[in-house]
């Protein structure tokens, strides 16, 4: 049985290259990449780079904040923003 998330990635490479030789798997790659993203996932490093957990600290959210409210803005902040810094 397949996971949601490998059904996603499973389709993305069905539908990006059709042919049955010399296949393309940059191709298939970014039509992953696009798959994913747009059913609401991020590839991402487990262990940020240097560059973002500075950037966050600086912009974390001030207010009076729940915990979970807190922790559930600063995951979406940091993945949004992981590009920028994983070079």
């Amino acid at each position: 049985m397949t996971t949601p998330l490998e059904d996603i990635i499973a389709k993305a490479i069905k539908d990006a290259d059709k042919s049955f030789f010399n296949e393309d798997y940059t191709k298939q790659a970014r039509s992953v990449m696009t798959a994913l993203k747009k059913a609401g996932y991020q590839v991402a490093p487990i262990k940020p780079p240097d560059g973002l957990v500075e950037w966050a600290k600086e912009n974390i959210p001030f207010g009076r904040l729940r915990p979970a409210e807190l922790i559930t803005q600063m995951y979406s902040m940091m993945l949004e923003n992981v590009r920028r810094f994983d070079k």
